[in-house]
Parts: structure tokens; C-alpha cells; sequence
């Protein structure tokens, strides 16, 4: 699997928003593990399965939205879970390209999880993220790995949520226009 055109997207959006908002020169690190941890949870909300005091576990597939098209919303039928996912994929990116990983964009999926379903793999992203963010704060020489651990368990995730690679592309494409018209409508 290569990431080189994720990378370079989401280089481009971090550069604009880091411009726009001021913040040259700040490590922004641990506001992306934290914005990461949050989308996460957002996302697991959105997949309800976790639910098990409701009665509606279905994941949320459709719904009604807003999308930008030449910087006017326009009204169209979204899938708040693939957003949810896609907007964990963008804070993972830019927690790599942080961390350098976006020079060796290149992996395979080699890494053998215990997990078996979804919430087995929300527990590996929550672990995998957490392990970075100890890493990081004790100078951990296992950064680099637990970060491949998170970004490989967030894939895998994907699969069991029904999402192909493609269609996650597509939607982080999709997605990064938005954010880019966001950010230059004062979001």
C-alpha cells in the first residue's frame, strides 16, 4: 500500500492551516494524538455497535449533509461513518508526516493483531495511539512502530466497517476539499 498522494494532500492542508492560523514553529504533535483519540471516539459513535444498553445499533451509513462545491454548500445525502473515518485518516496522516513517515510511504499490512472485529480493532487504535503518545513524551525509540501499529489497526478497522481502500480515498479527497474551503471561510 503507498500513501505518497495522502501524504502530500494532507502535507499541503497541514501547511495551510499551521499558515492561516499562526502556529509556525509549534509542535502541534499532541493536539493531533488528542484530535486523533476524539475522532476516533466520534467514530465509534457513529458505528454504535458498542451500544449495548440501546436497542438502535445500526451504524449511522446515511444521512443528510451539506457538501461545498465552488465554496457554496450545496444539500446532498452523506455517510457519517465513512466522514468519521476519514477524519481520523487526515489526523493520521499528519501525525506521520510529524513523525517522517511519509519518506517510506510504502507498507504492507504484516502486522498479526489479536483483533478479530471492530471492536477489537477500535481497542488497537485506541492502544496504538496511546503507545505513541508515551513514546513521544519519553523520547521512546518505538515511536516509529507504534505509530505503523496504529496506522495498520486503523486500516484493518476500515475493512470490518465495509470500507474499500478505494472509497476511503475517494472520501479523503472529497473530504480534504472541504477542509481546505473551510479554512478559507474562517472555519
Amino acid at each position: 500500500m503507498n500513501l505518497d498522494e495522502l501524504f502530500a494532500m494532507q502535507r499541503e492542508l497541514d501547511t495551510d492551516i499551521v499558515k492561516r492560523k499562526g502556529l509556525e514553529g509549534q509542535d502541534l504533535l499532541t493536539n493531533k494524538i488528542l484530535a486523533l483519540q476524539v475522532e476516533l471516539g466520534e467514530l465509534a459513535n457513529e458505528w454504535r455497535g458498542f451500544k449495548f444498553w440501546s436497542e438502535d445499533k445500526e451504524p449511522r451509513t446515511l444521512g443528510f449533509g451539506k457538501m461545498l462545491e465552488d465554496g457554496i454548500e450545496i444539500p446532498c445525502y452523506v455517510n457519517p461513518l465513512l466522514e468519521e473515518y476519514v477524519d481520523c485518516l487526515h489526523f493520521i496522516l499528519s501525525i506521520g508526516l510529524d513523525l517522517g513517515k511519509d519518506e517510506s510511504p510504502e507498507f504492507e499490512l504484516d502486522i498479526n493483531f489479536k483483533a478479530y472485529d471492530v471492536l477489537g480493532f477500535f481497542s488497537e487504535c485506541f492502544a496504538g495511539t496511546t503507545e505513541v503518545n508515551v513514546c513521544l513524551e519519553h523520547h521512546d525509540e518505538n515511536l516509529g512502530y507504534f505509530f505503523e501499529y496504529t496506522l495498520q489497526a486503523f486500516i484493518r478497522l476500515g475493512e470490518k466497517l465495509g470500507f474499500t481502500w478505494e472509497k476511503v480515498v475517494q472520501a479523503y479527497k472529497e473530504k480534504n476539499k472541504i477542509n481546505f474551503e473551510r479554512q478559507a471561510n474562517g472555519y
